[in-house]
């Protein structure tokens, strides 16, 4: 079976896939609009909510070893900062990633 990597933008992310806000931490981050923040915490309650959801539709929020942060499909460990959850499922046989540069000082001057 062949795997398909797809990489997007953030803002092709956003559009292609609509998340699903924090009900259970009301000052949580990656806010959307006037809906609240979206990243879902790595342990406890807000990480049982994450374990209740088609695999599909769970994405996992990553320090890369490059200082940069990405947003990967499914559920992982490795680096992880929090989840979010789509309202919709990634494609079967695909990994979608999402690249978010961080800026540095260096880049500011």
């Amino acid at each position: 079976m062949t795997e398909t990597f797809i990489e997007l933008t953030e803002d092709e992310f956003d559009d292609q896939f609509p998340l699903v806000p924090n009900h259970i931490n009301p000052s949580a981050g990656w806010a959307v609009g006037d809906s609240g923040g979206c990243l879902f915490e790595t342990f406890g309650e807000e990480f049982a909510f994450v374990r209740r959801h088609d695999p599909r539709k769970v994405w996992t929020l990553v320090d890369g070893d490059d200082g940069d942060m990405y947003v990967i499909s499914g559920c992982h460990f490795v680096n992880r900062i929090g989840y979010l959850i789509s309202r919709d499922s990634v494609p079967d046989n695909a990994t979608i990633q999402v690249h978010l540069p961080m800026q540095t000082d260096e880049d500011e001057q």
